[in-house]
């Protein structure tokens, strides 16, 4: 039996969630020592690159165009939520 769809979108918001908090460790660990302005840069730059990636490199076997333009549109949103997400931490 097909998951029902409550418990799809609870898949995918945990799974959301939990990239999430990895890549915010993992960034801020990375780009901590250079200031806010280069975090911000570097985050930026990130921002662009995967979502030039995702256009121009991603491509999904046994889909219709119709199906691989929404899920690059989706995967191009889902990093910019994420990344202009992350602050530079202060502390």
């Amino acid at each position: 039996m097909a998951p029902d769809k409550n418990e799809l979108q609870a898949i995918n918001t945990s799974w959301q969630i939990a990239i999430q908090e990895i890549l915010r460790m993992v960034i801020r660990d990375m780009y901590h020592a250079g200031g806010e302005a280069a975090f911000n840069t570097h985050i930026k730059r990130i921002e662009e690159a995967a979502v030039d990636s995702i256009h121009s490199d991603l491509r999904l076997r046994g889909t219709d165009e119709w199906t691989e333009v929404l899920v690059k549109e989706r995967a191009c949103n889902f990093v910019t939520t994420l990344l202009t997400s992350f602050t530079y931490d202060r502390a």
